[in-house]
C-alpha cells in the first residue's frame, strides 16, 4: 500500500495495557527494567541498541532520502514545516557549534551546514553517517559525522571544545537509558548554550511518566523493527531536565503540532 494508506491504518489501532503496573519512582533502576521488559513482550525479543538500525539502498537514499521516499505531500510537507521550525527556534549563525545526537538522514545537519554552522552528526546506524557524509561531500557542505549511541556520547566528547547546542530530532525517544544521557550533556554545551528538542512525543497527558508509545505506528515500529518508541508526560519531562540541571520551554510550531520544539537552558 502507499505510503499515506499505511499511515491512516496505524490510526486505526491503539492498544490499552489495563493491568500494567509500573513501580512509583519513574527515575528507578526497577521503573525503567518495567519499561525493557514490556519492550520485550512487545517486540518478541530483547531491546539492544543494535536493533534501531535502519535499512535503505544507499543510492536510492542519495537520489530520494526521506521524506521524499514516501512521495506523499502531506508527510513532505508536514517533515520540511518541523525542520524549518527548529532551525528558527535554534537561531543560531555562522561560526556556531551544533552537535546533532540521532542525526538520521541528515535532514537538519545539512540545513545548518549551509547556514554556516560547524555541525558534527552523530547517528548509532552506519548506513545513515555514511549517508550524511554523501549527502554533505556532493553539496559541498562540511558536516563532521561520528558512529556512536547515546550511551557514548559524554566519553566520546568530554575533552573537546563546548558546542552551543545539541538537538535531538525524533531522536531522543530512542534512548534507552535518557536520564543517564541528559546528565552527559552538562559538560558538552557552553554556560549559555542549550538542547533543543524537535518533533519529540512530550505529551500532556501520557498513560505513563514514560513509557512504549501504544499507538499504531508505533507498535508496528516496535514490532516490525525493534525501535524503542518512547513517550513521555510534560511534567515528567520537565523534572527530568530539572534533576539533570536544566529548564525548559515550550516553542509551538504554528501549523504542525508534531513539529513542536522543547528549548532547554542551564538553570
Amino acid at each position: 500500500m502507499s505510503d499515506d494508506a499505511l499511515r491512516s491504518s496505524f490510526k486505526t489501532v491503539r492498544m490499552q495495557l489495563d493491568d500494567v503496573v509500573f513501580p512509583a519512582d519513574p527515575f528507578s533502576d526497577a521503573y525503567r527494567m518495567a519499561v525493557l521488559d514490556l519492550y520485550e513482550w512487545l517486540h518478541g525479543g530483547l531491546y539492544e541498541v543494535s536493533n534501531e538500525m535502519t535499512p535503505f539502498e544507499m543510492q536510492a537514499a542519495l537520489a530520494q532520502p526521506f521524506p521524499y521516499l514516501t512521495s506523499s505531500p502531506g508527510v513532505v510537507g508536514d517533515y520540511l514545516i518541523a525542520i524549518g521550525h527548529l532551525v528558527r527556534t535554534l537561531d543560531l549563525g555562522p561560526g556556531s557549534r551544533v552537535l546533532e545526537l540521532g542525526a538520521g538522514w541528515g535532514n537538519v545537519a545539512l540545513p545548518l551546514a549551509r547556514l554556516g554552522i560547524e555541525v558534527t552528526a552523530v547517528d548509532v546506524c552506519p548506513s545513515f553517517v555514511e549517508l550524511i557524509r554523501a549527502r554533505a561531500e556532493r553539496e559541498g557542505l562540511q558536516v563532521e559525522t561520528r558512529l556512536a549511541d547515546f550511551s557514548e556520547i559524554g566519553e566520546l566528547f568530554g575533552g573537546e571544545r563546548p558546542f552551543d547546542a545539541v538537538v535531538f530530532f525524533e531522536s531522543f525517544h530512542h534512548s534507552a537509558d535518557h536520564n543517564r544521557l541528559l546528565r552527559s550533556l552538562s559538560t558538552l554545551v557552553s554556560r549559555n548554550g542549550k538542547l533543543i528538542f524537535g518533533a519529540e512525543p512530550i505529551e500532556r497527558r501520557f498513560w505513563q511518566p514514560w513509557s512504549l508509545r501504544l499507538d499504531g505506528e508505533s507498535l508496528w515500529a516496535i514490532r516490525r523493527n525493534g525501535w524503542l518508541e518512547l513517550g513521555f508526560r510534560q511534567d515528567y519531562f520537565l523534572e527530568a531536565l530539572r534533576r539533570a540541571g536544566w529548564g525548559a520551554q515550550l516553542v509551538a510550531c504554528p501549523a504542525t503540532r508534531w513539529g513542536q520544539v522543547w528549548v532547554s537552558t542551564r538553570l
